[in-house]
């Protein structure tokens, strides 16, 4: 539910969750201000007083300190919690979070607004509480992570399998996203034989994804990339038009891609594809700057220029405008190259909108290059 910043929505939201779930969430409102009320809101909902907390008011000076920045009398009152309050240490912000367990066991956690501080709390003090008090049960559970194909596609393919594992009280489930998929299968207190059935079937899955699948679990398409990478020793530079740096910003989310990305190149309009990259402006002139002959250009252009081992390039048309018959909105062409070769594929993906589109685009650039780094003959071509 969304509440108004007002003390008696808030405190009325907070009670009636409480009435009805086990384990509440609360986010935003822990900021300075005197329109920022979750604290006081959840104190009067549980009729508890706020208390100062001297601990917490260092830790928000020394933020400040570390900044160089001046603290305001305001941020004084991010050091207060309701009584009795576990606190949240917060890394990213001035704002603490915490967390309240009742008398009845029900358990009300309270994060900051901003998503980023929400997340880095959660990871490093919220789920480890969970998992000491409310230990989850024995369970299998394996994340089959895919791309290059759809949802219908997946289970077209694996159907079979999954409704031997539905037939033995496996559970599935997708977790679609752009440009990826995860299909889950998962058993609670599974006994002996269910064990090995459920290893059967998860290797009979990877058997029948092949080539689709890049990792399981935690495992990222990114990573897998940076892994094949180091293991050759290799480098990599990027131009990008229509995905506007999302490729590079993707691949530099791996801690130590430093070690394998030479740099980018947001290439976006003819003039600087031609003056930079050195894409020929005959190439341009006969095949437009949405091709599969522009792509290749691209990638060898951005290889050559960062002195890389491999070349990726993206450019298509992201709408809502242009597009041409043969290429219309939605049509995105990814080159590849290497000082032997070129390569293009060509994407399509259209009534999806700029945004969605850009990042399945900057995914299948990068899926692109780890099918090339495994099986170079196997790549798809247009």
């Amino acid at each position: 539910s969304t509440v108004d910043d007002r003390i008696e929505e808030i405190k009325g939201a907070v009670q009636e969750a409480l009435r009805r779930a086990d384990l509440t969430f609360v986010t935003g409102g822990l900021g300075p201000t005197p329109d920022d009320l979750t604290r006081e809101a959840v104190a009067e909902a549980l009729s508890i007083p706020l208390e100062f907390r001297s601990d917490l008011w260092e830790e928000i000076q020394q933020y400040f300190t570390e900044r160089h920045a001046t603290i305001t009398s305001v941020n004084i009152k991010q050091a207060y919690l309701p009584c009795g309050a576990h606190a949240l240490h917060n890394p990213l912000g001035t704002a603490p979070g915490f967390l309240i367990l009742n008398d009845d066991d029900r358990l009300l956690v309270v994060l900051p607004g901003p998503p980023g501080e929400a997340r880095e709390m959660f990871s490093h003090e919220v789920r480890p509480f969970l998992e000491k008090h409310y230990p989850a049960p024995v369970s299998c559970r394996c994340a089959f992570n895919i791309c290059g194909c759809g949802e219908t596609v997946v289970y077209d393919r694996k159907q079979n399998v999954i409704k031997e594992a539905q037939a033995a009280g496996i559970k599935y489930s997708f977790i679609p996203g752009p440009g990826e998929l995860k299909l889950i299968l998962n058993v609670n207190d599974p006994n002996v034989e269910k064990k090995e059935l459920f290893r059967e079937l998860s290797q009979q899955i990877k058997e029948l994804s092949g080539s689709d699948l890049y990792g399981v679990n935690e495992e990222s398409l990114t990573g897998k990339v940076g892994e094949l990478l180091t293991e050759k020793g290799a480098t990599i530079g990027v131009a990008e038009s229509c995905t506007g740096g999302l490729v590079t910003s993707y691949l530099t989310d791996v801690p130590g891609s430093s070690h394998y990305i030479s740099g980018g190149i947001i290439a976006y309009s003819c003039e600087i594809k031609e003056s930079i990259l050195g894409v020929n402006s005959k190439t341009l002139g006969e095949y437009g700057a949405v091709s599969a002959q522009t792509a290749k250009e691209m990638a060898s252009g951005v290889r050559r220029l960062m002195n890389a081992a491999y070349g990726l390039a993206t450019t298509g048309f992201a709408g809502p405008d242009g597009g041409t018959k043969e290429n219309p909105v939605g049509t995105v062409y990814l080159g590849l190259a290497t000082a032997e070769k070129e390569l293009a594929q060509r994407v399509y993906f259209p009534g999806i909108g700029r945004t969605t589109l850009k990042k399945i685009a900057a995914k299948r650039a990068i899926d692109l290059l780890r099918r090339y780094l495994i099986d170079p003959d196997g790549v798809d071509q247009c």
